[in-house]
């Protein structure tokens, strides 16, 4: 959500929609200290009808006072100063919110970024006040217009944490950085980015522990005639497949939740489903119930954002649960907070019998696309050797195996390819923030601790050759601990996910190769030899079953090689795409 207005008119919006977010969240009172830098944010508080607000002098005081209101009153409370040592003065009543469990939104004033480290006068670095003492931060530039349309959810956030949304509630830190001019001549108290219907606030809270509250949600789903279930990394499983199954929505799983064979209604190529524009009128939801981590799948982003946005038809609701309050996309509508059990009590309770026609209809939409996706997949003779690695491994683990797959192409290739037609091993992986160091030492943990547990199980790690050698000192650790493990390196000399994004197309080949595609020209099997590994190298993924094997037998760590290339990973993933598009095209 952009706009054509100039820097103070854009201050004013910004400080309009952050004031009424507040207030839809629960806030009615504010704390203000006289200052410049504040300006925006002052004239916004004092125009708003449900907000009184008190000017006190005193930096300090005026935060002890707004301590007090918060004590009183068992809600939130925002202060608001001027930049500079202004903001520091309410430490002290930041500390004492913290240990008392209050919930304040300090709301420092600063000045933009640019003008930290010149000798500005009254800028100091504000980023990193209070630190030890806030449950959360969030920076607000009010001058990056690409941002404009994430306010009103990272406010709604913050007083959601504040309160206590997942964990012990405190002071939230809201640093927002204005430009002059401050504000317009023509200045008038009105103009913000649209917000929920009927002064809601962005995000609902479905608190499981009321009984109320998960009675009537409960009554609502079982009434939505086209409704989603998205389920990443959880840890509430097994309420997780009841939902599934007592609904009898399609469910969009990520390979690692663990629950792909278990739910007669899992989707496993999602990925290349909401790729297809013919299917997506019939494939919109009413509401989505999004579980666990976010999927790294920029795919299901944009088809979330896209159905969420009031200017596509009627508004999809995402309703999200998991340990954290996860919406990179702003779009949800609600958290879903506790034990998801009590969820499960009530949809049994609601005498569901059979889904509706309607759902029914819609969930058979879903699984039509992804068994034809399945046979396309299947019966393509041109995967490529990556991907048919990668389904080679899966098909040949058994259910208590242990697969740990890297970030960068191996995963994103399990999510798109594998098949759907197996009972997935447990499938774990470094996705908290998709990095490939540290690769090789974290599957040894996890291999050590899941032996330990089954003995007869084996461990398979799939890796791409930067991975490998970023962690490859780990081996000489790895040889000693006596782990009936594969390590299977896919070796393309290179980056090659970068092949995939706009660089490839943009930046010239020789620039590409020495920033991107980075060519190590490293020979993995000698490497791995002098470590005293067991190493074979294959060109394609013919030697993957027979490696499985002689690892279950014989109990040892051993390493295959299997050489790729880059350019025709890249061609192999664009043909099996139109494949998959020319089997949903309209003729």
């Amino acid at each position: 959500m952009t706009f054509e207005i100039d820097e103070a008119v854009g201050n004013q919006f910004v400080a309009m929609t952050i004031v009424d977010e507040l207030y839809r969240n629960g806030v009615r009172y504010v704390a203000i200290s006289p200052g410049s830098r504040s300006t925006p944010l002052a004239l916004a508080f004092l125009a708003h009808h449900g907000i009184s607000a008190r000017v006190i002098l005193d930096e300090r005081s005026s935060s002890f006072f707004a301590l007090g209101l918060a004590k009183a009153s068992n809600a939130p409370v925002a202060i608001l100063t001027t930049s500079g040592t202004a903001s520091v003065e309410l430490s002290p009543a930041i500390t004492e919110a913290y240990y008392s469990g209050l919930p304040l939104i300090v709301l420092s004033s600063d000045r933009p970024l640019e003008l930290y480290g010149t000798g500005s006068s009254q800028t100091i670095n504000q980023t990193e006040l209070y630190s030890g003492f806030v449950v959360g931060r969030i920076l607000i530039d009010a001058g990056a217009k690409g941002a404009w349309s994430s306010i009103r959810s990272s406010i709604s956030r913050a007083v959601l944490e504040a309160k206590g949304l997942f964990g012990p509630g405190g002071p939230f830190h809201l640093n927002v950085s204005f430009r002059e001019p401050l504000i317009s001549p023509q200045y008038e108290p009105n103009g913000q980015f649209q917000g929920r219907g009927n002064e809601e606030p962005w995000y609902e809270k479905i608190d499981l522990a009321s009984h109320d509250k998960t009675y009537e949600f409960a009554r609502t789903l079982c009434s939505v005639r086209r409704g989603l279930i998205v389920v990443g990394e959880d840890r509430q499983l097994e309420a997780i497949f009841a939902i599934s199954e007592l609904l009898g929505w399609p469910t969009l799983v990520d390979p690692r939740a663990g629950i792909v064979r278990r739910s007669r209604f899992a989707i496993t190529h999602f990925d290349s489903i909401l790729r297809q524009g013919t299917l997506t009128e019939a494939l919109t939801p009413a509401v989505i119930l999004y579980f666990g981590m976010p999927s790294a799948s920029k795919v299901l982003s944009q088809f979330i954002a896209r159905v969420s946005s009031n200017d596509n038809g009627p508004l999809t609701k995402v309703f999200r649960s998991g340990r954290r309050a996860w919406d990179p996309e702003g779009t949800a509508s609600g958290f879903i907070v506790g034990n998801l059990e009590r969820l499960v009590a009530q949809l049994s309770g609601q005498a569901i019998e059979e889904p509706s026609k309607h759902i029914e209809a819609f969930t058979n939409a879903f699984l039509d696309a992804d068994g034809r996706i399945e046979k396309v997949i299947e019966g393509s003779l041109d995967l490529g050797v990556e991907t048919r690695s990668i389904r080679e491994v899966v098909r040949h683990l058994l259910p208590s195996d242990l697969l740990f797959v890297s970030a960068s192409m191996p995963i994103r290739d399990l999510e798109s390819f594998a098949s759907n037609e197996n009972s997935f091993p447990v499938i774990l992986e470094n996705r908290g923030t998709n990095g490939i160091d540290g690769i090789i030492a974290t599957f040894s943990g996890s291999a050590s601790h899941l032996s330990a547990l089954c003995p007869d199980t084996i461990a398979v790690l799939i890796l791409g050759d930067l991975s490998f050698l970023y962690d490859v000192s780990f081996l000489r650790e790895l040889s000693r601990l006596d782990l009936a493990a594969l390590i299977v390196v896919l070796d393309n000399n290179g980056g090659g996910i970068f092949s995939f994004l706009s660089q490839k197309d943009i930046v010239d080949e020789k620039s590409f190769e020495t920033l991107f595609g980075t060519p190590h020209n490293s020979d993995l099997d000698r490497i791995a030899r002098g470590f005293g590994i067991d190493v074979e190298t294959s060109k394609d993924s013919s030697r993957i079953q027979s490696a499985i094997e002689e690892v279950r037998g014989s109990r040892k760590t051993s390493l295959l090689v299997i050489k790729s290339d880059r350019d025709e990973n890249l061609a192999a993933h664009k043909k099996i795409n139109e494949a998959i598009a020319k089997e949903f095209s309209i003729d």
